[in-house]
Formats: C-alpha cells, structure tokens, sequence
C-alpha cells in the first residue's frame, strides 16, 4: 500500500530541488566531495522524475533507473526524450555516493553531472507547473 504522503508531488519535488541545492553548495567547496555531489545528481533526477509520474499516474513508480522513469514520462509528454542524455549520463551515480564503486569521478565528472541535474529538474518542475503543480519551496503565485 503506498501512503498518502508518497504521492505528495510537491514533496517530490522540494525533495529533488533539496539534493539539487544540496550538490551545488558541496561542489562548490574547496575540496567537494565529488561522489556525493554525483550521487546527489542522480537523486535529484530520480526524483524530479518521479514527482511527475505521481502526477500523472497517481501512484509512486518503485525504481532507480533514470531510463525507465523517463520512459513512463514520455508516455504523457514526448517532450521528455530530450533528457534522455542527461539520465544516461547520471545512471551510473546511483550508488556512487553511497558504496565503493569502479567509478573515480573527476571534477569533470561532477561538473558534468550537475548540469545534467539541472537540466533534468528545471525541465520537469516546468512540465510539472504545466500540471498545476508548484513545488513547496516555490513562492506563492499572485
């Protein structure tokens, strides 16, 4: 059964922009730690994407995989295979922050990473206000 809370898009969504906001203030520091700063990338995508699908579908969607996401947002708006990049491009941080991984982020990697995140979020809040939706961190609308 999922709670009522899990289907709360503007909680998805505060949650995605709080790693988002997260990430850029780690990556800005003077030795960031570039694993978090891609984990949180990957989390605020998966999120963002998330949030729409609870806004479509109304019921929370139980993955980590960025493609599949997508794919069940491009059902309601083709608009979203712009972004397909930008998943394959955060996927393999999944886990990065979180374990030990193959993976050595540069800050390259992490630059990189947070321009996808942005990409990915700041795209999907605007097809998410289409919906009505405005995040809880959003001023209010006059």
């Amino acid at each position: 059964m999922t709670s009522k809370d899990s289907l709360d898009v503007k909680k998805w969504i505060r949650y995605a922009q709080n790693d988002y906001d997260s990430a850029v203030m780690l990556g800005g520091r003077f030795r960031p730690p570039i694993e978090t700063v891609c984990y949180l990338c990957q989390q605020s995508a998966e999120k963002i994407l998330k949030a729409y699908n609870i806004a479509t579908e109304n019921k929370l969607t139980k993955t980590h995989v960025l493609k599949d996401l997508l794919n069940k947002c491009e059902q309601y708006s083709a608009d979203f295979s712009a972004l397909m990049d930008s998943c394959a491009y955060l996927a393999p941080y999944v886990s990065l922050g979180r374990y030990p991984a193959e993976i050595d982020p540069t800050d390259y990697h992490m630059r990189q990473a947070l321009k996808n995140a942005e990409k990915i979020l700041e795209f999907t809040k605007s097809k998410l206000e289409e919906l009505g939706f405005v995040s809880e961190t959003d001023p209010p609308q006059n």
